[in-house]
């Protein structure tokens, strides 16, 4: 039997009643669809981004390159507010968590009352590839994280309020120039090693205030047999406030050192200058951290919650007054945490599974998918919970017990 669709076309019943389907699931589609309000995909870099809005049956509504200045942010938020009021909804703005770049973008669209999706690369990059295409450009990126908003299962990042993003930022800066302060150390040690041997053992540490003094006047086995000893001892007790007595011994010692260090060291005429730069430097980083950590201090004297928070850290065994505001730092809202594992996992603490068919992986190690950062503070607060200082026990005695059993049933390179 057959039945005449559109202009003189004759189809089967059965054909006739497939396209009527058909034609009523797309009706249908488009009512969900219209259920939906657009969305804006910004793929975000260094220099600009671009942007791909989507009209609420997921169809190109507008593309647009955004120059970080400040006419063409509103130029996006022009044609955003055109698909405002043509969908008669606000767009909602996905966006992936790029660095620092996509910070300005974001607090420029929040305060202009946009919801604001900020994710995580490995989230987002995980999930573009829903095409089979071979394509990897800028537009077609913020076209894909327009269309993952559709799937409902992107978890946005946290992007912390000021007043906590500054902690963050202080906390993480201070660790950077400790670092450098360690690299530069490391350098001046180097350069020790080879023009002045055995100044190690005269100094503890070589990047000391004491031994900074020392090697700034008298950089050189050389510079230092030249002068007099009354100007080393002056040099010494000013420096260590430790009186004439240990001053003479360092001086001495140092004396004795250099007249070795004349036949054994690598001299050139380079040693003077490297070894005060180093210096130089160790000394502007070391400013540095101070005024960091004054900063630090004034911020948790102005804002009582986080303040209230860095000392219930500090109740902890083991956890400093710094690794407490790092802590606080990179965790942000606590309430976004339901659980203690969701914590280990957004520390990148989690562990990772292999398996595949009848294969199961044992060699498991953590994401560490997380912040690096916090990482290392919980790993310098375990081994200051179970490290004695002294003739002092443990500030965790249980964590040092489970760290002992540990140890019997691991290898000496695991401990």
């Amino acid at each position: 039997m057959f039945r005449l669709v559109g202009s003189a076309q004759l189809l089967p019943v059965s054909t006739t009643r497939l396209l009527l389907l058909r034609r009523s699931e797309t009706a249908l589609r488009g009512e969900v669809y219209m259920n939906f309000g657009p969305v804006a995909g910004i793929d975000v870099s260094k220099r600009f981004s671009d942007m791909c809005i989507l009209s609420p049956d997921n169809k190109i509504f507008a593309q647009e390159k955004i120059y970080h200045d400040e006419t063409s942010i509103n130029r996006a938020n022009t044609l955003l507010q055109k698909a405002e009021q043509i969908f008669s909804s606000k767009p909602v703005i996905v966006m992936e968590s790029t660095s620092h770049y996509h910070l300005i973008l974001f607090q420029f669209f929040s305060e202009h009352g946009y919801e604001v999706i900020v994710v995580n690369p490995l989230q987002s990059s995980s999930m573009k590839d829903f095409s089979i295409r071979k394509r990897k450009t800028d537009r077609v990126d913020a076209f894909k994280l327009a269309m993952m908003y559709r799937t409902k299962t992107l978890r946005p990042s946290q992007v912390p309020q000021s007043a906590m993003r500054a902690l963050r930022q202080l906390c993480r800066e201070r660790v950077e120039f400790l670092n450098d302060v360690s690299s530069y150390k490391n350098r001046l040690t180097a350069f020790l090693d080879q023009t002045f041997p055995g100044y190690d053992k005269i100094f503890s540490d070589l990047g000391g205030i004491t031994s900074c003094a020392v090697l700034v006047h008298f950089p050189t086995p050389a510079i230092l047999l030249a002068a007099e000893e009354s100007e080393l001892v002056e040099v010494i007790a000013a420096a260590s406030q430790s009186g004439y007595g240990f001053a003479k011994k360092k001086a001495e010692l140092l004396i004795l050192a250099a007249q070795k260090a004349q036949t054994l060291g690598i001299h050139s005429c380079a040693d003077e200058t490297l070894i005060v730069c180093t210096i130089q430097m160790l000394r502007t980083l070391s400013e540095s951290v101070l005024q960091i950590e004054k900063a630090i201090d004034n911020l948790l004297a102005q804002m009582k919650e986080i303040r209230n928070n860095v000392s219930l850290l500090q109740s902890i065994p083991g956890v400093g007054s710094h690794s407490a505001a790092l802590l606080l730092g990179e965790i942000g809202d606590f309430t976004l945490f339901k659980k203690p594992k969701q914590l280990a996992a957004y520390f990148g603490l989690d562990p990772s599974e292999r398996q595949s068919g009848t294969f199961r992986g044992t060699k498991n190690k953590i994401s560490k998918r997380g912040s690096p950062y916090a990482r290392a503070a919980l790993h310098m607060g375990v081994v200051n919970a179970i490290c004695k200082h002294g003739k002092q026990p443990a500030p965790n005695p249980v964590l040092l017990s489970y760290y002992e059993k540990k140890c019997k049933n691991k290898p000496a390179k695991v401990k």
